[in-house]
């Protein structure tokens, strides 16, 4: 019998991990040695035998989890290898090559479900902090972070994090020629404004490198000695076969569970209704498979909202559309309640300067039951003139200013949209809203867009909002939509150390498991506060390579590590950290 086969017996009988059913099934299944057909859409169901769908499931209880993530099954085949990487973004990418590099005799694996590479890297702008902070600083940093974001993280990572940030990116942007570009946006960004071309510049030198690059490959379990020792993992690969990769260490870079509702259902505190999720793939695959561990349960899925959107879940307008961009992102914007009311100063970034901007509008969109952004002609006029002050991002908001936005056409695609309202009159229109939701006055709806227009003549605003961003709403039709969140993605779940050891509830590692980037826990709450997820995911990659090679591997990590190339000599010698994490003044 296989080396496999022998973990997959242990692991049955301490943790019922192989969906057989009954021990008896299990048994059985073991001692035929002789693996069957896998099932074309549930890997858990795979190779069991009779009652494999019978069995219970370690993780996430009450997750129908149809694809059997985080449950072992017999493989159709073994490889014995020294490291998995468990996806393709900068947190999957780094962790394979920087170990690669570091360790060149090593057989190294990056699993990618997707059947392109870079998973939501390819989305992200970049940024971060490109320059090693003394002790004295980021300890000052870390309680900047700590109080911008509600004091839910983890200051010994931030910490660790601020005082080796620049030799990861003197590693990723000096040694590997990652290109950025300084669009006018407060911090360089990945060069066109998207981590796209991060992943281009990165993949071949990956390969030339060697490491084994599998795409159409999904990673759905690890395979363990007992609670705190992984051994590998399982993934199913593009012909269906199941492949098992006994190794001596696992990188889980899998991102968040962004566009996986049934199970952010069970993990965070949100109106899901309002969550319109953007990226791809984010389906909490590598949260489940930790849960196999002595890890247990993942921690709080906090959502990050990148400004308000318009539509729902079900029905989203769409990010990319200027309708959405229009209508949800600008510090013009106009919104109330489920009472009619306005709730906030909508511009509030704009009126403090905060670098909470980003999160300010989408937490306080979900603080009420229902939201409603409220225009008129004159606004789609000045829309379609240019006039507009946030574009989809920082990178399009620097380089597109001005540039007329697509309006009208947008607003006769949605129409016929249940969340879509136009009227001649704003009485009309509160009475179409009112129509749909019982709370909605409209005579709270017509004194509250009064009060606005007086403030728009000078009259001061209920909520102090600057005259110059108050629009009148006077020129029909008017229209509202209702408002939610463009969430990018969810923050924290995995437990880890300052190596990016994955650890149980005491803090005590599991052996051989390390996890990267947006999937870990410690860095944001409810409250993100911008520019996290690239410099995280680089971060801990590096740290996660560093522990591998040296602990596990039995090999030294060069001193110069980071290559020769310092970010001083790519941004000027001037140069200093800007909003590394959030912060315009670190």
């Amino acid at each position: 019998m296989s080396k496999a086969l022998n973990h997959l017996d242990r692991r049955t009988f301490l943790k019922g991990g192989l969906a057989a059913g009954t021990l008896a099934a299990a048994s059985t299944l073991l001692a035929a040695c002789a693996p069957a057909a896998p099932a074309a859409d549930n890997p858990a169901a795979s190779n069991t035998g009779e009652g494999a769908t019978s069995g219970t499931s370690p993780v996430a209880t009450g997750y129908a989890n149809p694809d059997g993530i985080g449950i072992p099954v017999m493989p159709d085949a073994t490889e014995d290898v020294d490291v998995v990487v468990m996806g393709s973004g900068m947190g999957g990418l780094t962790a394979a090559m920087l170990t690669k590099e570091q360790a060149p005799d090593a057989t190294v694996v990056m699993l990618e479900k997707q059947s392109t590479l870079g998973g939501n890297t390819n989305f992200a702008e970049g940024g971060g902090g490109f320059l090693n902070m003394t002790p004295e600083e980021a300890r000052a940093a870390v309680q900047a972070e700590m109080i911008q974001r509600n004091f839910v993280v983890d200051p010994s990572l931030f910490y660790a994090l601020k005082t080796q940030q620049g030799d990861c990116a003197d590693w990723l942007f000096g040694k590997h020629a990652v290109a950025i570009k300084d669009y006018g946006s407060g911090q360089p960004l990945y060069e066109g404004g998207t981590g796209a071309s991060a992943i281009a510049t990165m993949t071949p030198q990956a390969e030339e490198l060697g490491v084994d690059i599998r795409t159409d490959a999904r990673a759905f379990a690890l395979v363990l000695d007992d609670e705190y020792t992984v051994t590998g993992l399982q993934y199913k690969a593009k012909d269906g076969s199941i492949v098992q990769l006994n190794a001596k260490a696992v990188v889980i870079a899998s991102g968040g569970m962004n566009t996986n509702p049934e199970l952010l259902e069970l993990y965070s505190n949100v109106d899901l209704g309002k969550i319109m999720p953007l990226g791809v793939g984010q389906d909490g695959d590598g949260h489940l498979m930790v849960e196999q561990t002595a890890h247990g349960r993942t921690g709080l899925q906090t959502i990050d909202g990148f400004f308000a959107g318009i539509g729902t879940a079900e029905d989203p307008c769409g990010f990319d559309s200027d309708l959405n961009t229009a209508a949800g992102f600008q510090f013009s914007s106009m919104f109330v309640n489920q009472y009619g009311d306005r709730f906030y100063d909508e511009s509030f970034g704009f009126n403090t300067g905060s670098q909470l901007f980003f999160t300010c509008i989408p937490q306080v969109i979900l603080s009420q039951n229902q939201a409603f952004s409220i225009f008129d002609e004159s606004y789609v006029q000045k829309w379609e003139a240019g006039q507009w002050q946030n574009g989809h991002n920082g990178f399009d908001s620097a380089t597109k200013q001005g540039q007329p936005l697509v309006i009208r056409s947008e607003i006769e695609r949605v129409a016929g949209s249940d969340w879509f309202y136009q009227a001649n009159t704003i009485e009309e229109l509160g009475q179409a809203i009112a129509a749909d939701v019982p709370s909605f006055n409209v005579e709270n709806f017509v004194a509250t867009v009064q009060a606005y227009n007086a403030a728009a003549d000078g009259a001061p605003d209920a909520f102090g909002k600057p005259q110059e961003m108050i629009w009148a709403l006077s020129t029909p039709p008017f229209y509202a939509a209702k408002a939610g969140v463009n969430a990018y993605n969810t923050n924290g779940g995995i437990h880890i150390n300052t190596d990016a050891q994955v650890v149980d509830p005491n803090g005590l590692p599991i052996s051989g498991l390390y996890a990267s980037g947006i999937a870990t826990a410690g860095w944001d709450s409810q409250v993100y506060g911008g520019g996290t997820n690239q410099p995280v995911a680089l971060w801990c990659s590096c740290a996660a390579a560093r522990h591998i090679v040296e602990n596990v591997l039995g090999g030294s990590f060069a001193e110069d590590w980071m290559g020769d190339v310092p970010m001083s000599s790519i941004l000027g010698a001037n140069y200093q950290n800007g909003n590394p994490l959030g912060h315009g003044d670190e």
